[in-house]
């Protein structure tokens, strides 16, 4: 079983907009050493949006570094909205990769609406990443 060898944990509490349809970044992991050649890296993040009006749909993702231009991680699935727009609604992402001759890792979970016309807002975000030995 790998064991837990670093971890970094960010939690933002500010408030961030989705502008309508555009991806964006809703919290990022900063810098995690990675103290091995080869690891795993586990990756859990969460976030709450207040969805703008004529959300139909929400992708969360998880992607390397701090932008949207970021490596995709994760699958980046849409999840159908069937609740009223200005509604809070929670979202999670797990993933792990392997990585190998990184110095560091960073990460961030990004959302997007589909089909809105209006801003949502993430209301707050955390993000985990632990570096697995194996």
């Amino acid at each position: 079983m790998p064991e837990v060898t670093e971890k970094q944990v960010n939690y933002s509490a500010a408030n961030v907009t989705v502008t309508t349809t555009t991806e964006t970044v809703a919290v990022s992991s900063g810098p995690v050493k990675v103290p091995t050649q080869t690891c795993l890296v586990h990756i859990r993040a969460w976030a709450v949006l207040t969805l703008g009006i004529g959300t139909t749909a929400v992708t969360p993702r998880i992607r390397r570094g701090t932008s949207t231009g970021g490596t995709l991680v994760s699958e980046g699935n849409s999840e159908a909205i069937k609740t009223a727009a200005g509604s809070s609604e929670p979202f999670h992402m797990e993933v792990t990769e392997r990585r190998s001759n990184e110095e560091s890792v960073e990460y961030s979970l990004t959302l997007q609406q589909t089909g809105a016309t209006a801003n949502g807002t993430v209301l707050e975000a955390s993000i985990e990443v632990e570096i697995l030995n194996g």
